[in-house]
Formats: structure tokens, sequence, C-alpha cells
């Protein structure tokens, strides 16, 4: 469901970005979690047809024991998969040196962007490996062998730097070319926020090389369709809010799909039609 624009949202998303966390708490946990309890706000640009996968991005989703993502998210047309890794630095990390001769990035800036590619680089030597871990929600199974593509996200920093410059501006089109790094700032993310498309997203984990919900922000998935209870962890907290819209929880418990608009085994679906279907018909 497409949401409409929310100004305080905005102003509070700003006031996040400009004011320093609480003592005690790091800046970009505090900008993380902002983001994943308001998920709207979270863009995903490269979207192909049949739109987010499942509703839903990975948080923290972890490559290898050594490097962890922010959030992942999937998205696929019928031939295509595409997944995106995702790292946020905090807003107040610089892009580009003081230096007034020449424009140099920062090492802030460029260690950001090392820790990136050395994503790409372990992506490139252990594809099984990767899949493997996105095995849980990477259905239908049929689709495992289409194409994968992977691509990659840095946000970090703010627009107002960058755009001091046309040269600045031209180094960072240059880097995203020559890196294959989409460079995003949090303004970036407030502008995608004001113009594009807004609308809630569901925020899993995995644990165990199984996943979970770690916020539920939609009444409307169809995780259950697909994924078996041997892949998704539900607490009996999770199991009675999905009970309470409908969904056949207890069905989709016992190993049944719940096929039908993502809520309904096929066999209880079709024996509720027919009932319905009797209890219509009138007597003569």
């Amino acid at each position: 469901m497409t949401l409409s624009f929310d100004k305080k949202l905005e102003k509070d998303f700003i006031s996040i970005l400009e004011s320093p966390p609480p003592i005690g708490k790091k800046k970009e946990l505090i900008v993380h979690e902002f983001l994943e309890n308001n998920p709207e706000l979270i863009p995903t640009p490269n979207l192909l047809n049949h739109h987010l996968h499942f509703g839903v991005v990975v948080s923290k989703f972890p490559l290898d024991t050594s490097l962890e993502t922010d959030y992942v998210y999937l998205t696929k047309s019928s031939d295509t998969w595409i997944v995106t890794f995702v790292e946020l630095e905090i807003p107040e990390k610089k892009l580009f040196t003081n230096n007034k001769k020449q424009v140099d990035t920062s090492s802030e800036f460029n260690k950001a962007i090392a820790q990136v590619r050395s994503w790409q680089v372990f992506v490139e030597d252990n594809k099984a490996e990767v899949l493997r871990r996105l095995e849980p929600i990477f259905h239908p199974f049929v689709m495992r062998r289409n194409p994968v593509e992977f691509n990659y996200q840095l946000i970090i920093g703010r627009s107002e730097e960058k755009n001091s410059s046309p040269e600045r501006m031209r180094i960072l089109a240059r880097l995203r070319r020559e890196t294959g790094i989409d460079i995003m700032t949090y303004d970036t993310l407030l502008n995608y926020y004001r113009h594009s498309e807004r609308y809630k997203k569901d925020i899993i984990s995995l644990s165990k090389n199984k996943m979970q919900f770690k916020y539920i922000h939609t009444e409307s998935t169809m995780l259950f369709s697909y994924v078996s209870k041997d892949d998704f962890i539900l607490t009996l907290e999770e199991k009675e809010y999905f009970r309470s819209k409908g969904y056949e929880i207890d069905e989709w418990e016992k190993g049944n799909s719940l096929a039908v608009n993502g809520k309904y085994t096929m066999e209880n679906f079709s024996k509720k039609s027919k009932e319905k279907s009797l209890s219509d018909t009138p007597d003569f």
C-alpha cells in the first residue's frame, strides 16, 4: 500500500541525522534502528517488475563470519534475480578532504568504499555460499536456476558537501562507474522518500540458517505460500498476530503451503468456496 508523505517523519529523520546520539549509543546504530522502525525511508531503487521480494528487507545479513552488511533486499523478474547489499555509514562522515588545491576523497570515505569492495570480492569468490544463506527466502524454488545479479549500495554523508562543486560530483560519478557501487547520501534517502513510492517493508534477519521477523510493519505477506516452518521461525506472539489477520498458521505449521492469497491452503479454500456456493444457492 502506497503511503502519503509524512512531514513529521521527514522532520524526525532529519533531526536524527543532525543530532548527536544519546550517551553510550553509536550514531550508526541510532540511524539503523530509525530506518528499520520507519522502513518507508529505506530506498529500493533497482526493483524489477516483481517488486520487492516478499516485501522484506534482511537486516544485518552476514556474508561470512567476518563480513556483515547493514541490510540486503531481493527483487526478481521472470528470468532474473537482483540481490542488493547495503552499507550504512554515519551522516557526519566526510566524502572529501578540506584540500583547497585539489579535490581528494577523504580517508573515511575511502575506507567505506574499500569495505564494500571487499564484499564484491567475497561474493565473486563465494557466490554459492552467499546464495545458500539466502535460501530460506530464495523462492520459488524453480527460479533458483535463474541468473543472479549482485548490486552494492553505500549510504554515507550529506549531499551539501558533494554538491559544493561540479568536480566533486564528477569524481563521485566516476567512482560509481569504476567500482560498481551506488554511492548515496542521506539526502538521497530523503529525496526518495519525498518523490518516489512510499511503502512499508517488513524487517527480517538470519539466525542459524533460518529467517525470522525482526519488525512486522505490514498486514499482508506471501511468505507462507513459499517459505516453510523449517526455514522460518515464528514466535508465539507472531503466530497469534497472523492468526488474527486470517492466516491459517496452524496449517502452515503442519507443513502445508498457504497457497491462496498467502493465507489459506488450497484444500481449505476450496472447501469454503464450495460451502459458500451451496449456501448461496436459492431453494425452489
